[in-house]
């Protein structure tokens, strides 16, 4: 006798019955589902579909036999190349790798967005970026520093959708006049109710624990249009970043993203008060398929006084970000300028006075 386990369509983690509500509901990721919609994630077939977009059994054993997992003995990072690179240090603490050996597992991703940007013109992009910013220190853009940059080939969940969102608030319209001294105000207060379904595509949420989040937000978007299927070859002379945060862990920061977006359609249809009032808001995730893919970035890491600090560029579209040193000595220099300067005007104007 076969039996179906219930699995959330979202995250792919158990369900449980509720009885009170008679739903299905991920403790995980907080979704809830009816019988209806079970049923349809189940399909006539008894197997749950949440799986959709992971590529199969032969796929994977191509892409283990022709890649070499390194290890960084110095931070752990697994760095994941072809079968001709020969990596010779970490991207994230510059420190030597060694040959661990081939890959096991589902690693092998199904999408991927090629570089566009070469090396030469992302050297050229950072160096600009950087005489800009005045107190960086002077070895920040030395050649030293500028060989370490690194394609890297950051990996990404991609969630497609459905979601069912509601809203319910105070809407206010207030009018006023002048009656005598006094100013008068009248204000009507309505209830307001918004509710959609919405589809959402391939909504991010990065791979990689070492990576910060919010760096790879800030290089975000990306153009899906660029987006093939994975081959081999794309990854010859760059390196790609192995997966080690689960889907079903960047559920809640692909929940939130989803959320705010869901609440800005509904709040944006709501005309004609002077003022309006969220009283509550629901937003359930009904359904989701999920996409693995390699998104090209420009990487580079620098060590300042002991702490860390990241350059990234996405290497489609040419946006930047950065968390940057300041040098000591440069805000030295400045506050010296500063002080000889208003010292010699405090001078002068004291002068005028005598």
């Amino acid at each position: 006798m076969s039996v179906v386990q219930y699995k959330c369509p979202n995250c792919g983690g158990s369900l449980e019955f509720k009885a009170d509500s008679q739903s299905f509901k991920c403790e995980y990721c907080m979704s809830e589902f009816s019988k209806d919609e079970m049923n349809e994630a189940v399909g006539e077939s008894g197997q749950n579909t949440a799986d959709t977009g992971i590529v199969g059994e032969q796929q994977q054993t191509e892409f283990n036999e022709h890649t070499n997992l390194y290890i960084c003995d110095n931070c752990g990072a697994e760095i994941i190349a072809d079968e001709n690179t020969a990596a010779t240090f970490c991207y994230y603490c510059h420190s030597p790798v060694s040959l661990k050996g081939r890959l096991s597992g589902q690693y092998r991703p199904g999408k991927v967005i090629p570089f566009k940007h070469t090396r030469e013109q992302a050297l050229e992009i950072y160096k600009q970026w950087c005489g800009k910013k005045w107190f960086l220190p002077k070895d920040f853009v030395s050649e030293s520093q500028l060989e370490k940059i690194t394609g890297l080939y950051v990996p990404f969940w991609l969630a497609d959708c459905k979601v069912n969102s509601a809203l319910s608030g105070e809407g206010h319209i207030s009018t006023s006049h002048t009656q005598g001294e006094y100013r008068i105000t009248h204000t009507k207060v309505f209830h307001v109710e918004r509710a959609a379904f919405l589809d959402y595509s391939k909504v991010p949420a990065d791979g990689s624990k070492k990576l910060d989040d919010k760096l790879m937000d800030a290089v975000e978007p990306f153009d899906y249009s660029g987006m093939i299927d994975f081959d081999m070859a794309y990854l010859s002379g760059f390196f790609a970043d192995k997966y080690d945060v689960e889907r079903n862990e960047v559920i809640p920061r692909i929940r939130d993203r989803i959320a705010d977006g869901a609440m800005d359609v509904l709040r944006g249809d709501i005309h004609g008060y002077t003022s309006f009032t969220v009283q509550n808001s629901y937003i359930n995730l009904i359904r989701t398929d999920w996409q693995y893919a390699l998104l090209p970035v420009w990487f580079m890491t620098y060590k300042h006084k002991g702490k860390d600090y990241f350059y990234a560029m996405n290497g489609q579209t040419g946006k930047m970000a950065g968390i940057l040193p300041v040098s000591g000595a440069k805000l030295a220099v400045l506050g010296a300028i500063l002080f000889a300067v208003f010292g010699t005007l405090g001078f002068l104007i004291g002068g005028l006075f005598l």
